[in-house]
């Protein structure tokens, strides 16, 4: 008698509805796994690892940056909690979350770009590698990784300092950031001030230090050549 095919639990994550509903039709209808539960908040993805203790959970992002953070937060807590379940991220971007999300391990993860997922069996094919711990990257995230790697100097700053900073290197005030992140003019005043503390960015005033730390960014990224700053006073 032929041994009965293993079946996989999963759990699919996203505040988006058509995200979540779409997903779960496609994945519903897959010999070998099992869609046991759909949810749309991040409470609700750790209460049903509790619950269900699925095999892998399937994260869709497709919400504004200081949602995506949470939904990665989550994830990520919920690797850390429960080391025996995988987790399969599809985004529209954001090598920054990817990075974010393999900090404590690549292992049994994987992060897909929605124009890389081209069919079902794509999505299929990476749900049971990263369920025999295998990571999956799309490879415009592997080669932003591997250029990130090289950015030493940008290497402290967490996810939502590198978003600030990227809006700060299109020109944007802090207003206009604050709008564009969706946070309070505020905290994004306070990631300016960690930003040039963590870039050790002088203080003296012929230099203007945003401009020190966007030349960072970009050289660190490959979009210039070598800036010539003040060494910063010890």
């Amino acid at each position: 008698m032929a041994e009965t095919p293993a079946v996989l639990r999963v759990v699919i994550a996203s505040d988006n509805f058509l995200t979540r509903e779409g997903l779960a039709c496609l994945l519903g209808g897959v010999t070998g796994i099992e869609v046991a539960a759909r949810v749309d908040s991040h409470p609700e993805t750790l209460e049903a690892a509790q619950r269900y203790d699925p095999d892998v959970l399937v994260v869709g992002i497709r919400t504004p940056r200081v949602v995506a953070e949470a939904t990665i937060e989550a994830a990520r807590r919920l690797r850390a909690d429960h080391p025996g379940i995988s987790v399969v991220v599809i985004a529209e971007s954001g090598d920054g979350y990817a990075l974010e999300l393999l900090r404590s391990g690549a292992a049994g993860v994987a992060y897909l770009l929605d124009n890389g997922v081209g069919d079902l069996d794509t999505l299929v094919a990476a749900i049971h590698d990263v369920h025999g711990s295998e990571t999956v990257l799309d490879p415009s995230v592997v080669n932003a990784l591997v250029r990130r790697r090289f950015a030493t100097s940008l290497e402290a700053l967490s996810v939502r300092e590198i978003d600030v900073l990227a809006e700060m290197a299109h020109g944007y005030s802090n207003e206009e950031i604050a709008k564009n992140l969706s946070v309070s003019q505020k905290a994004v005043e306070s990631h300016v001030t960690s930003i040039f503390r963590k870039l050790r960015t002088s203080d003296d005033k012929r230099f203007d230090r945003r401009v020190m730390a966007v030349l960072t960014y970009l050289h660190d990224y490959g979009e210039l050549n070598a800036p010539h700053f003040p060494p910063h006073p010890r």
